[in-house]
């Protein structure tokens, strides 16, 4: 399953199949047909639920599709009410205009809305339906279009997911080849039949006709009738009853006449059960069914929903002679419905529609009238309900016309049992006991109070002699080092965490391996920081002041030192003027000759020398120098005009734009005459006049216009010069930074660092913004040995390469033990606690911070800085950043370039400070007066250096580099890369609602295209001449156009496009449609197996290096593999063909002379001869010639390798790729990277990713194929970036990571970014779609709670446990500014710990006991934790490891290890396949597709463990009920209508038949339309349909582990059994083809599920006196096995 909502909530909408939505909230388990209001309620939390997350959505319900329910009236009935109650009562678009998905209409409707997806069903209530929907399917995936079953869709509070099933190519191909066939079953076999159905008459009773169409010209005029009598119009329901009722009673009487008069035969009957076709009812019964329908309306009308929740529930149902007659008033309110759309000036009240009929309460009323009255009970309806009753019957009276039917007293005039007893049992929910007594157990915790005391004072608690509260087991307090059970100490998670060696190692071999991977850093940091040198700290030490800094302003008056010193410098510098023009003289004529015979060469050595130039009057010369070649080159061209290189032209301008803006005040007349002219030449005279006004034309100069470039100025250097435009840059220096000049933005960062703050950062990728954290790391180095900075990476990658970064950048002398930098990954540690930078992952962190006994290494962090700090919106392991950043004091740096709301994020952030700031301030206080006693002065005055409490936001939004990007396609074997403009991926639509994005952003070129294009659309524009590029007032003879220039021309350009949007959007469409590439479809097999000829077509167009990103590591390697392939055979093709008989001929020689030299040099030692010394030196001399022939043999091409190998030289190359030595498949990636290809993905070991990232940084590698997890801030800027196919997971934020990488700073002018195998569709949504924002992650977990209870019990400083436990708790992003979810999180932490003190993990005094260290180790799989322990106490797994004993050793069978990785699949590898998954079952009967039930014991257990989950949270909902606002608990979530009032009290019927008995305290009153009460709540499939919408406690928070889950048909959803199938064919491969996994995804599970049987364990053992436990010794061999099988099988 996937998140839906994640992608592009923003700008793009989605498709709900309007029939797919009614049949699945019809046959919700919940809903009880008939109840018509329950029914709205579930269709409007259904779509309530997307609204809410900001989902944008169309409804569609298709004409023909009405067909399909010709024998289910009652559900067309329903149907038809819902397509008007969406009409009227909401803001849902709902679409009814199209008649079925092949038609024209909706083939223009889907090309102009492209929709995301389509959320439908794939099965329907008949098999016609069926069909029907499985076209749409099929229409929808050609169409490009996802789809997702509704079926299989869940949501909790922040996230909706479902099953997605991705377009491809085979779809269309299928549809195309289909399409005949397809269109003929949807007409012949779904709508034909229909149509032909209808066509037939209808018989009621087998032998009454009905005529529809009658019926139909009767409503008509009944309509008109009931508009005369109420013109100032009615309630929806007072008019479809009195007009059904009234027509269908005229025209019942009409049948009944007709056949008496007549026999007739059937031929279509509503009722084809013989028994009851001779029972027709009597008119008078009719009528009798009829004046109960109309008193059951008034009740709906008169009384509010809370007292109709308290309905008596009663077993009885209509009787099946009254079917067809219900049938035929369900027909009459269809026919009422569609007629009433027509009258648009009668002032209907559609408030009602929802609420038309109450099946149950009609069947009551018939129930006291046909039983309860007849036995002489006698009730008085009350004056109220009696007046409203008998207006509405006479009205139906009025409009029958017909005085037959009787009066409105009696209702009863028949004896004709209409009900008959239901002889099903009531359904029994999760406990057949009563409900037990409400109210919390009381617990003593100041925390709790704090926290939750305003919630806890409202609710009742139980007394202390309660048995719930006397059955609590008095357990003995649970420390973190010595569990209850044992005398062993605990390891925690840190202590678990593998380490090697660290600083404080005294082995040899130990400290020798930290000597390596130090050295190993620090060559791997060379990489990524360039030859700069490290920074030599010293304590005590501070960095450099501002500028803007006091300690910066200069003295009045100069001291003679300063003078000598001053005087010094000038003659320094005047020697280095002299040395640098020697220099130059001596080179300019090289540079000028080689600039003739070869530019490009030329014009590289000329900035190579301005780049090593540091005199600014040397470097004026040069370019004079560079600008006269380029002149001269230029005129040479352009006398042969087939060999014009504007390139030549380019470079001239450059030099003119260079010398014009930074030379200026060295610029004599003659040299300004000399620019001019060169202007004057390339056409230009605009700017040549404006730079040299004196400039005359002279009347004898030869005709020059074959030099120009025939375009203006302004369109020149925009269209070719866009990447040289100069940037608003600062040209002083801030003494803090030494190898650049900050911009103004980057000042603020430095700022923030030296004021000890915090910011948070948002900045465009290679922007420089991570230069901030380096910073910020040189200051606290300097400042002490004590402070800690803690750098937090998402990924290990990014661990590594910030590790490689500080050891190359920083060393520091520190004390014994001490180191600089540490690690801590989930994997491996070193020197954690013994460092002054510790560079980790989120969870590691976390551990540390959460741990009692690390509170004192805690408090030593100076500045934690997060990286990559977006994915704070990820949907796994999130919270943790979150934890993160309420938790820590200290200030903070957050790093991203992907935050659509950073000032969201920041207010929040601000917020914590402020709570820390109290906190301190509180603690400061309390302890102030002692501190100051103890404390030395040195320190008091060290401590009023405080950290600052201020937040601020930086950032920045402009790209250094544009970026272009271009569409591929394959057409007939070769490859069209069409450019593609961005705003071609937007639509009118779009710019009216959301404008157009912030981040679209143009080139100066795709600028021009864009004006040539808006003139050739639209020859009349009025502001053409305005915007023309010559005309435009910013560049109106503008010598030089910068940056920013051409930003505001893009800018105009864009308000004009809007402007055009609200003037005449078809001018738009057609801009948008002339900007559109065109591209070609092809298989994706095509596309894979071109993709080597591909990277070709990039190699001849200079765009490499590049990286190839795809989400799939299998693509990864494959691609990789495959260019591989088409390297060496390109090779082959080209060798001699006697290549290899040469080759085998050399190797024979080379051992024949090997052979021979060996025996010479063992012969001279015996006998000391010059012969055979010569004879030796003559062998070796051959040997050499032999291996220098074959080394010519085995020689890559230029062109079969994307190395360049002057980058690297041969023994720096080769001690890199030694340390591939011992990885995993180290030959196939060590083939790839010598012929400068690699991949790099998750799954890959360490060292590898390290070789490959270091490689392609050294230029050695060109190629890269990849996974999203190196667009995680990995430092690896290309050339460009190629999506290679499309995934659900390349969303916007993947978008604009991965393509970030592309434009390196400083070396690339332009990224470029290719599509190659992405559909057009997803293209436009990717440009145009924002980045999702920031809303914060469900913050807690009972497991998480259980760690904080630990945290405060057992910490050394109580009251810094309490602030950070305080912190998480009251501080969550998801509950900032919504105090509705803070409510709903303090319920929540009430119940996490009942249940914890209920199920033994919390005393009352809230101290931890019993198995809590199992349980918090295991927190990363609640609820499988706590079920885990369940199975441990009933001694299951003791039952099951049962060994055998081989040579005296334990060992366990294969069928206890399978046993075994079953009960551990179904608690910690819980995958779910959709229902529908076995349709497609494969036949391998080898594979385990499905995964096997826990065995019968196991399932036992588990189910015991469910049912007191039921029961405590059922207790708890039914406690908490009474804070629920009732006032919302009536109104209706999406359309908001109010169904409260004031109960009637005055009628002793309503009081008889709305008793209240049952208990409804905690139910939704609308779920109680259907029979739902409180003893519901203890069944958890029916808690999040029926609790209260007001205290929304999500039933997927509480640790309840479902069996067997189930979508909302009743299909089951089975466990995918990728664990099982993995361990018994050993293969990652299988998984991809059996079990539905990408291999990335194979590869993630299955290693996270060893880590957790080898924590399980590790903590068995440490639980266990007994090292020979049967139970301890079988969960060793199974993670020996899986870790080996890993190892040896972790990429097949």
């Amino acid at each position: 399953m996937v998140s839906l909502l994640k992608d592009f909530v923003e700008s793009e909408f989605f498709l709900i199949d309007g029939d797919s939505l009614l049949i699945t909230c019809f046959f919700n388990v919940n809903f009880k047909k008939g109840q018509t209001l329950h029914f709205f309620y579930i269709v409007e939390q259904f779509l309530h639920d997307f609204i809410q997350k900001e989902a944008k959505f169309v409804i569609v319900f298709f004409k023909d599709a009405e067909n399909l329910y010709y024998n289910h009236p009652e559900i067309l009935a329903l149907r038809t009410i819902l397509i008007y109650h969406l009409k009227y009562n909401t803001d849902v678009t709902i679409h009814t205009e199209f008649s079925n998905c092949l038609t024209p209409e909706w083939e223009i409707f889907l090309k102009e809305c492209y929709p995301y997806f389509l959320i439908v069903s794939d099965k329907g209530l008949t098999t016609r339906q069926t069909d029907f929907l499985n076209i749409l399917i099929m229409h929808a995936l050609q169409k490009k279009i996802n789809i997702v079953q509704i079926l299989g869709i869940e949501s909790d509070v922040l996230r909706i997911y479902g099953f997605l099933a991705s377009s491809l190519y085979m779809h269309k191909l299928f549809f195309e080849t289909h399409e005949t066939q397809l269109q003929h079953a949807l007409r012949a076999y779904v709508i034909e039949y229909y149509q032909r159905l209808q066509e037939r008459d209808i018989f009621l009773y087998g032998h009454l006709k009905l005529n529809l169409g009658e019926m139909q010209k009767e409503i008509h005029q009944t309509l008109s009738l009931l508009f005369n009598r109420w013109p100032e119009g009615a309630d929806i329901r007072s008019i479809v009853c009195s007009i059904s009722c009234a027509v269908t009673l005229k025209h019942y009487k009409k049948i009944l006449h007709d056949a008496q008069d007549s026999e007739n035969l059937y031929t279509c009957t509503e009722n084809h059960n013989t028994q009851d076709l001779n029972k027709p009812l009597t008119l008078k019964e009719a009528a009798d069914l009829c004046r109960m329908h109309c008193l059951s309306v008034i009740f709906l009308q008169r009384l509010p929903l809370f007292q109709r929740a308290k309905s008596r529930i009663i077993t009885y149902i209509w009787d099946k002679t009254l079917v067809p007659f219900l049938r035929m008033l369900h027909r009459c309110q269809i026919f009422i419905l569609n007629q009433l759309k027509a009258r648009n000036n009668w002032n209907v009240n559609f408030t009602g529609l929802p609420d038309l009929t109450d099946n149950s309460l009609w069947k009551n009323i018939a129930y006291y009238y046909e039983i309860e009255h007849n036995r002489g009970l006698n009730l008085e309806l009350g004056n109220t309900l009696k007046q409203g009753y008998e207006e509405l019957w006479n009205t139906v009276l009025t409009l029958s016309e017909d005085d037959d039917f009787g009066g409105s007293m009696p209702v009863r005039t028949t004896s004709r049992l209409f009900l008959t007893q239901k002889e099903t049992s009531p359904r029994v929910p999760g406990s057949n006991q009563g409900i037990h007594k409400l109210g919390l157990i009381p617990l003593k915790a100041e925390i709790i109070e704090v926290y939750a005391g305003d919630i806890l004072s409202e609710l009742p608690f139980l007394s202390s002699d309660d048995p719930a509260v006397t059955a609590l087991s008095k357990k003995k307090e649970f420390d973190e080092l010595m569990h209850w059970h044992s005398s062993r100490p605990l390891s925690d998670d840190f202590e678990r965490t593998k380490c090697n060696s660290d600083a404080k190692s005294k082995g040899k071999k130990e400290r020798r391996d930290m000597q390596k991977l130090h050295h190993f850093y620090h060559v791997f940091g060379k990489s990524l920081v360039g030859s700069n040198k490290s920074v030599r700290i010293t304590r005590g030490s501070s960095l450099p002041p501002p500028e803007s800094s006091s300690v910066q302003k200069k003295k009045t008056h100069q001291t003679n030192a300063e003078k000598f010193i001053e005087e010094n410098q000038k003659r320094q510098l005047a020697k280095l003027e002299k040395k640098e023009e020697e220099r130059w003289k001596n080179l300019s004529v090289y540079i000028e000759k080689e600039m003739k015979e070869n530019p490009n060469s030329g014009i590289k050595k000329l900035e190579d020398f301005l780049q090593t130039c540091p005199v600014k009057s040397v470097k004026f010369a040069a370019e004079m120098v560079g600008l006269d070649a380029c002149f001269k080159l230029w005129m040479e061209c352009c006398l042969k005009p087939e060999s014009r290189d504007m390139n030549i032209v380019i470079n001239l301008m450059k030099r003119i734009h260079i010398i014009h803006q930074k030379y200026s005040e060295l610029l004599k007349n003659t040299d300004k005459q000399k620019l001019a002219k060169y202007l004057k030449y390339v056409g230009f005279d605009n700017l040549a006049h404006s730079l040299y006004p004196q400039a005359q034309e002279s009347s004898t100069e030869k005709d020059i216009s074959k030099y120009s470039v025939c375009m203006g100025a302004a369109r020149f250097q925009l269209t070719y010069m866009g990447h040289y435009l100069l940037r608003e840059e600062r040209s002083d220096p801030d003494p803090r930074v030494h190898h650049f000049i900050p911009d103004t933005w980057q000042r603020e960062l430095l700022d923030v660092v030296d004021n000890n703050e915090s910011a948070v950062i948002v900045a465009p990728t290679s922007s420089g913004k991570t230069y901030a954290s380096y910073y910020c790391m040189e200051k606290i180095l300097r400042e002490s040995d004590d402070g800690v900075i803690v750098y937090v990476a998402p990924t290990k990658a990014l661990v590594n390469q910030v590790v490689g970064t500080i050891c190359s950048q920083f060393t520091k002398a520190l004390p014994k033990g001490l180191v600089v930098c540490g690690v801590f990954t989930r994997d491996y540690r070193h020197d954690t606690l013994n460092c002054q930078i510790l560079v980790t992952v989120p969870q590691c962190l976390e551990i540390l911070l959460l741990s009692p006994h690390n509170q004192k290494w805690v408090k030593r962090m100076r500045y934690v800085i997060f990286d990559e700090v977006h994915c704070l919106g990820g949907e796994i392991g999130a919270e943790v950043w979150e934890h993160l950043l309420v938790m820590i004091r200290c200030p903070f740096l957050a790093l991203s370039a992907t935050i659509s709301n950073p000032e969201h994020l920041t207010e929040w952030l601000a917020l914590i400070k402020r709570y820390w700031q109290h906190v301190e301030s509180k603690m400061e206080n309390s302890s102030s007066s002692q501190n100051v006693l103890k404390v030395p002065k040195k320190q008091q005055r060290k401590r009023i250096e405080k950290s600052s409490y201020r937040v601020r936001l930086v950032w920045y939004t402009e790209r250094y580099n544009d970026l272009e990007k271009y569409v591929c396609s394959l057409k007939d074997d070769d490859f069209i890369i069409e450019h593609y403009h961005p705003c071609a991926a937007l639509t009118v639509n779009h710019i009216k609602k959301y404008g157009i994005p912030l981040d679209l952003g143009f080139s100066s070129r795709e600028s021009i295209l864009l004006y040539d294009a808006m003139v050739h659309v639209w020859p009349e524009w009025t502001r053409m001449q305005e915007l023309e590029p010559e005309e435009f007032s910013c560049f109106k003879n503008k010598i030089i156009i910068t940056r920013a220039d051409a930003k505001k021309y893009e800018e105009k350009l864009k308000e004009e496009i809007i402007h055009w949007s609200q003037l005449d959007p078809s001018k738009v469409n057609q801009l948008f449609t002339y900007l559109k590439p065109q591209t070609f479809d092809s298989a994706e097999i095509k596309k894979k197996r071109m993709f080597p000829h591909f990277v070709e077509k990039l190699k001849e167009m200079n765009r490499l290096p590049a990286i190839f990103f795809s989400f799939n590591i299998h693509s990864v390697e494959y691609s990789a593999s495959r260019l591989l392939t088409h390297l060496i055979s390109k090779q082959v093709s080209r060798d001699d063909p006697n290549s290899e008989r040469e080759k085998k001929i050399l190797y024979k020689k080379l051992w024949k002379a090997r052979k021979s030299q060996r025996r010479n040099i063992a012969a001279y030692f015996n006998s000391d001869s010059s012969a055979r010394i010569q004879r030796i030196i003559l062998l070796q001399a051959e040997i050499k010639e032999i291996k220098k022939k074959l080394k010519k043999h085995y020689a890559i091409s230029p062109d079969c390798t994307y190395t360049d190998r002057t980058v690297v030289d041969y023994q720096t190359l080769a001690k890199i790729l030694r340390r591939l030595r011992g990885t995993r498949q180290c030959y196939k990636l060590y083939s790839l990277l010598k012929r400068g290809i690699g991949y790099h993905h998750g799954s890959m070991e360490n060292k590898q990713r390290q070789v490959v990232e270091m490689l392609f940084r050294l230029k050695h590698v060109k190629v890269i194929t990849a996974t999203s997890t190196l667009a995680l801030g990995i430092n690896m800027p290309c050339k460009s970036v190629v999506f290679m196919e499309d995934s659900v997971f390349l969303d916007a934020l993947n978008f604009r990571q991965m393509s970030g990488r592309a434009g390196r700073r400083g070396e690339d002018l332009i990224g470029n970014v290719f599509f190659y195998d992405i559909p057009l569709p997803k293209i436009e949504r990717l440009l145009k779609s924002n980045v999702p924002k920031l809303k914060g992650q469900f913050p807690l977990s009972i497991s998480l709670v259980l760690r904080l209870m630990l945290l405060v019990a057992k910490a050394d400083d109580k009251e810094d446990a309490k602030a950070k436990a305080l912190s998480i708790l009251q501080y969550s992003l998801m509950s900032f500014k919504q105090p509705k979810i803070n409510c709903m999180l303090k319920f929540y932490f009430i119940y996490s710990l009942q249940f914890l003190v209920r199920e033994e993990y919390l005393n009352q005094e809230c101290i931890p006991i019993g198995y809590s260290g199992l349980v918090s180790h295991l927190h990363y799989h609640e609820p499988s934790n706590f079920v885990l322990v369940s199975l441990l106490k009933k001694g299951l797994f003791h039952k099951l490891c049962i060994p055998t004993k081989i040579k005296g050793q334990k060992s366990f069978s294969e069928e206890v290890m399978e046993k075994l990785v079953v009960v551990l699949a179904n608690l910690f590898g819980r995958y779910h396949l959709p229902s529908c998954v076995k349709n497609f079952k494969k036949p391998f009967s080898h594979s385990v597709v499905i995964l096997d039930d826990l065995p019968k014991e196991f399932a036992e257990v588990v189910k015991e463990h469910n049912t007191r989950i039921q029961e405590n949270f059922g207790s708890f909902l039914l406690t908490i009920s009474k804070l629920a606002d009732m006032t919302k608990e009536s109104q209706l979530p999406l359309s908001e209508i109010d169904f409260s009032g004031k109960e009637c009290e005055d009628s002793e019927l309503v009081s008889h038949l709305m008793p209240g008995t049952e208990s409804r305290t905690a139910v939704s009153p609308f779920a109680c339309l259907s029979n739902i009460t409180d003893q519901d709540l203890f069944d958890v499939d029916m808690i999040n349909d029926a609790m209260l919408q007001t205290i929304d406690v999500n039933v997927k928070n509480i640790p309840f582990l479902c069996l067997s889950k189930y979508d909302m048909t009743g299909r089951k959803c089975p466990l995918n059994g990728y664990v099982l199938n993995f361990y018994k064919n050993r293969s990652l491969s299988a998984l991809t083809l059996d079990n539905w996994l990408n291999m990335g995804d194979a590869f993630n599970l299955i290693r996270d599920f060893a880590l957790t049987v080898q924590s399980i364990r590790i903590s068995l053992s440490e639980l266990c006196d007994d090292e020979d436990d049967n139970v301890v010794l079988a969960f060793k061999q199974l993670s020996k096995a899986f870790n080996s099988i890993l190892e040896r099988k972790a990429i097949d």
